[in-house]
């Protein structure tokens, strides 16, 4: 704002008509009218210059530069001091003054006045012979001069000088900043200041913020990106030219061009905001371009996110009470556990909040070292539990078999929790009943898990297995080395598709071990195979039904092909033809009821689960 008081000062008509009255008396000597123009003689009736003369209760000066006559409208230099005299020849005293800049536009000075400030003795305010920058307080507000005298503005040194060119602001030198030419106050606290940033080659507004002796905040630490401090109870950071750091800021390691870990990155909010968020969830821009959070270079310097970024999609973070956000990690807060992305092979940033259904691996300290697929999709999960190794994402999983599937909500805003314990999951509009493990604390809580639940289930990943609506029933493989209960380790789940049984019931019996050809009692052939394993086998199968219920009566069910499945103990039989069970002969080797040796098929099935083969 221009301020009211820099106005060229004029003497008032009482003045005038003071000096009017006394300059009228003077004779030969003293002052003297000619022409116009007011002149002193002294007693040797020589014209006094560059000199002080009073009258009445004002001075003037007498210009050698005019022969001696009275000044008016000027900057007076005498002995090395400043002074103004208006318009009738009076001391400006204990008042701003401001005179056309001459020079403006040259030496980089857009000024178009130049300010002064006369103090009661009619000097002007300027720089100590030291040249250090001096305040002085005027109307409760704090001004510096040059040693000229001039009002200084805009960026200044601690030697009197104001900026050079655009890019002084940026440097430790000028520390100082005195608002616009027409203005010349010191600024202190939070500043939006319109500069030339060169890293940008653009003019940019950013935010400083000036101590009480107005010198700006800046980083001095060459190991540090920025220096951060406490305002008002906030946590700021400024960088070395003293600009606010905002958004995602690398916090060390300055001399690198990417930093290598997430958790070497904070966040400071909006340009318009800047304070950093010390503890609690903040939602962010995380650019997209082959990855969710790759790492940007925005403003000139490394950054994580950034709100010009061409997908804008928004993550959750979340930041300890330290400011780190958490990277890599299923954490507790508030009694929920949430995933948190890990770094990825030092490329990929992590520290978003995961959601949904999120393929990953987690170590037995809770971390989350891989995440293989954080969005799986409807397709990408059916292929999961059936096994097919075309898909990508099970390519991924058999690479990383202590991988487990997790669930982290539906809508990311509302909720983002892991969930535990029986949980329908909706992918892309199906719904599928999911088993996730209620206890093991961070390294084992809400892992999908793979057995059987209670004999009624069969979970895989924590997916139930069922039977396709058009198939009615579904064998399921389970192999174990142990017990297969659903809190086991090392279970393995293998669907058996009927399709599939069916070929290996119509191959040559001689050739393939549990393709069978058998007449019954009425002298049908019956074409079967046999899923039948001994007990010291690894190896179990189950029938499933399409609410995925484990089928534990024994007898017979008729599939969508019109095939039969024959379920008993540890036997499951598929045939066709005649759903009679009685088979003709004695030989025990031949009956429904009875176990294969199971030498040759064991290995078989055993490669199958646990290959995919």
């Amino acid at each position: 704002m221009r301020k009211q008081t820099k106005v060229v000062a004029v003497a008032s008509a009482a003045a005038l008509l003071a000096i009017g009255a006394s300059m009228t008396s003077f004779a030969a000597t003293g002052w003297v009218e000619e022409d116009g123009t007011w002149y002193f003689y002294d007693n040797d009736g020589n014209r006094v210059e560059d000199t002080w003369k009073k009258s009445g209760d004002n001075w003037y000066w007498l210009d050698s530069e005019e022969g001696g006559a009275m000044a008016t409208e000027k900057i007076i230099e005498d002995d090395n001091d400043i002074y103004y005299v208006d318009a009738n020849g009076v001391m400006v005293r204990n008042s701003w003054v401001k005179v056309v800049n001459e020079d403006q536009d040259e030496d980089n000075d857009p000024a178009e006045y130049h300010y002064y400030y006369m103090q009661s003795n009619g000097k002007a305010y300027k720089a100590p012979d030291s040249s250090a920058t001096r305040f002085r307080t005027i109307d409760g507000k704090r001004y510096a001069f040059d040693t000229d005298g001039i009002m200084l503005y805009g960026w200044v040194n601690e030697s009197s000088e104001r900026e050079g060119d655009e890019s002084d602001w940026a440097t430790e030198d000028f520390v100082y900043y005195l608002g616009n030419w027409d203005d010349g106050a010191m600024k202190t606290n939070w500043q939006k200041i319109y500069v030339h940033d060169e890293l940008e080659d653009d003019d940019m507004e950013h935010w400083f913020n000036f101590k009480a002796n107005g010198k700006k905040r800046t980083n001095t630490d060459e190991a540090q990106e920025y220096d951060e401090v406490s305002i008002n109870g906030r946590k700021y950071g400024f960088d070395d030219r003293g600009v606010m750091v905002s958004q995602w800021t690398l916090a060390t390691d300055s001399d690198s061009s990417i930093a290598t870990r997430a958790n070497q990155w904070k966040y400071f909010s909006s340009p318009e905001d800047g304070a950093r968020v010390t503890k609690g969830w903040f939602k962010v821009v995380a650019p997209m371009d082959d990855n969710d959070n790759t790492f940007r270079s925005d403003y000139g310097q490394v950054t994580f996110a950034s709100t010009d970024a061409e997908d804008e999609s928004e993550r959750w973070y979340y930041a300890d009470g330290s400011g780190n956000i958490k990277v890599g990690e299923i954490y507790k807060i508030k009694g929920k556990y949430y995933g948190f992305r890990p770094d990825d092979d030092g490329e990929d940033k992590g520290g978003a909040m995961l959601s949904g259904l999120v393929l990953m691996v987690v170590d037995s300290n809770g971390r989350i070292t891989r995440v293989l697929d954080d969005d799986v999709d409807s397709d990408e999960l059916d292929a999961l539990i059936d096994g097919d190794i075309s898909v990508e994402t099970v390519q991924k999983y058999n690479q990383y078999p202590n991988a487990s599937l997790y669930y982290f909500g539906s809508d990311e805003d509302s909720d983002g929790a892991m969930k535990t314990g029986a949980t329908t999951v909706t992918v892309v509009g199906e719904h599928y009943h999911f088993y996730l493990s209620k206890t093991g604390g961070a390294e084992g809580r809400g892992r999908g898990l793979t057995g059987v639940d209670d004999d009624k289930y069969i979970y895989k990943l924590g997916c139930r297995v069922e039977a396709d609506q058009d198939d009615k029933y579904q064998v399921v493989g389970v192999a174990a080395n142990g017990a297969v209960d659903i809190n086991a380790d090392g279970v393995v789940v293998q669907k058996i598709e009927s399709r599939l049984m069916r070929r290996w019931a119509n191959m040559d019996p001689d050739e393939y071990d549990y393709s069978r050809h058998i007449i019954n009692t009425d002298n049908e052939s019956v074409v079967m195979v046999d899923m039948s394993m001994p007990e010291n086998s690894v190896l179990r199968y189950y029938l499933v039904k399409t609410s995925g219920n484990i089928q534990k009566i024994a007898g017979s069910k008729k599939d969508g092909d019109d095939w039969y499945f024959y379920v008993k103990d540890r036997a499951v039989k598929l045939y066709a033809n005649n759903k009679n069970l009685n088979i003709k002969g004695t030989d025990e080797s031949e009956k429904w009821d009875t176990l294969k040796d199971g030498s040759t098929t064991e290995g078989i099935y055993v490669e199958y689960l646990t290959t995919g083969n």
